[in-house]
């Protein structure tokens, strides 16, 4: 059963993992992220599903922040991997615009960012992927 209140945003860097060859640390967590929320009828929107697709056209920059936009105000929880968040301005432009949305920000990382700014647009922090799973499980099913 499809549980419709909840659709999760999966956000994080993709371009700058890409091009140093770590692409596995965006599809990882995310695609773990993808098989949990499967199996418990929630929707997720992955945008590394379809960056790569994109990357092979020549969509402009608007088309591809319209994209960013159409599913960040479809979206219900957002949840961003902090690792790499600086060299990631389309990242930093999604917690910021969710924030101004009054949406949930749930961050997983190692450590909180260093950015007092950044940190306000989040409204919970988990060490782990697992913590994240947790949270959900505990706070919105």
């Amino acid at each position: 059963m499809m549980n419709k209140d909840i659709y999760l945003y999966l956000a994080g860097s993709l371009t700058y993992l890409l091009t140093h060859n770590m692409f596995y640390k965006a599809t990882r967590w995310r695609n773990d992220l993808d098989t949990w929320a499967l199996d418990n009828g929630i929707k997720t929107f992955n945008p590394a599903k379809v960056y790569s697709v994109e990357k092979n056209h020549n969509y402009s920059d608007k088309m591809i922040v319209d994209q960013n936009n159409f599913f960040l105000n479809k979206t219900t929880i957002m949840v961003v991997q902090l690792e790499y968040l600086d060299q990631s301005p389309g990242t930093i432009y999604e917690l910021i615009s969710y924030k101004t949305m009054g949406k949930p920000v749930i961050a997983f990382g190692k450590e909180k960012h260093w950015s007092p700014h950044v940190n306000y647009c989040i409204s919970h922090h988990c060490e782990t992927e697992e913590e994240v799973i947790e949270l959900l499980t505990n706070m919105f099913l």
